[in-house]
């Protein structure tokens, strides 16, 4: 009998199935297709053991030494993957469509279930993802929300998406904040290959849409790269400045990164993004701010952040630097998407050749 596979641009329109990544759940965690569930042949020794066996021995002695591992748990992962898919088909998945997601396959077929297995694997996805970013078109025009850190453009975006129009969180999707704090109690670095499904998803939930809104970012997100044509996109979109004062930044940054509770984890990642500064700010400056820390004066920190490092750094989002199609106050985050709503209403009818005037408060 034939294995029964499916190409993945098929199996993504399809709304029957369910991705069930067999990989091992490191392998998972590095990157995987949106949606899938990890349901391991093997665990992480176990694949790093199977791994040395075929290097050091061959790939006879591998086979062998895998059926020793999986064969006492197969009745339980036929059980997981059935329970798991519900009513839904399981779609297997490895690396590149080899022997874990084919053995598995066989199980399943051979205890009357019916499953298929994606061509390729996790390779042909990889691969799709790619060919797919690298010749999107990108037909929404862009409101490209500027403003120095703690001004509110993350939760301006999120009332913006609850009020039902679209918006893409890139910093969101990588998991970061784009500062050298934008880690800071986040948990579970994202790669850069997951970030790109994760976008290139978002992209086509949008796709048609006459404009979206997204906050201006460089080249990069952390260790994450944006695609060339979104940086592109960004640059020609309508750029909106939103402001508020320093005190009101200074409380956004504290609710964002310093929790009710600190342990030692997250007090030792301050630590040591503070020092990464040194250079920049100087080793009278950067002992102050550990002293601040030691003492947990969080709100001084931030304050210091703001104007000595953070207003430095993006003096781009000032507009004595840049030009802007509107500047929006955002002490208040539900006024300030009120007046981004109004100035979108009145940019759009107007085409794209009558641009909003230059600093033109709203």
């Amino acid at each position: 009998m034939l294995t029964m596979e499916i190409e993945i641009g098929e199996a993504l329109e399809r709304s029957d199935l369910l991705f069930i990544d067999v990989r091992s759940p490191d392998e998972y965690k590095e990157a995987s297709i949106p949606g899938a569930v990890n349901i391991p042949l093997f665990d992480n020794r176990e694949h790093r053991q199977v791994g040395i066996i075929f290097h050091q021995l061959g790939e006879t002695e591998a086979r062998r030494a895998a059926l020793e591992i999986v064969a006492p748990k197969l009745t339980s992962l036929v059980d997981k993957i059935v329970k798991t898919s519900g009513t839904k088909t399981p779609l297997l998945y490895c690396r590149q469509g080899g022997m874990r997601s084919l053995s598995l396959y066989e199980v399943l077929r051979l205890t009357g279930i019916t499953a298929l297995r994606l061509k390729k694997g996790y390779k042909a996805y990889r691969s799709y993802i790619n060919k797919k970013l690298a010749s999107y078109v990108l037909n929404s025009k862009l409101f490209v929300l500027h403003g120095l850190t703690g001004v509110g453009k993350t939760a301006v975006l999120k009332i913006l998406a609850e009020r039902g129009y679209p918006i893409i969180d890139l910093e969101g999707l990588a998991n970061h904040r784009g500062s050298v704090f934008g880690t800071i109690g986040l948990y579970g670095k994202r790669s850069q290959k997951d970030f790109d499904a994760l976008l290139l998803q978002e992209l086509d939930r949008f796709s048609g849409k006459e404009f979206l809104f997204i906050e201006g970012e460089g080249r990069r997100i952390g260790d994450i790269y944006l695609p060339l044509f979104l940086t592109k996109a960004m640059d020609c979109g309508y750029q909106i400045l939103l402001t508020a004062p320093l005190e009101t930044r200074v409380n956004r940054i504290i609710e964002t990164y310093i929790p009710t509770v600190i342990n030692d984890h997250l007090r030792q990642e301050l630590k040591a993004a503070l020092e990464s500064l040194r250079k920049r700010l100087g080793n009278k400056k950067t002992e102050q701010l550990h002293l601040m820390l030691n003492k947990g004066d969080y709100r001084n920190i931030a304050r210091i952040m703001c104007t000595d490092y953070y207003d430095l750094l993006y003096n781009d989002s000032k507009h004595e630097y840049s030009q802007f199609d509107g500047i929006v106050d955002a002490e208040n985050p539900e006024f300030a998407a009120d007046k981004i709503i109004v100035l979108t209403e009145r940019i759009i009818p107007a085409g794209n050749h009558n641009r909003v005037a230059v600093y033109q408060n709203i």
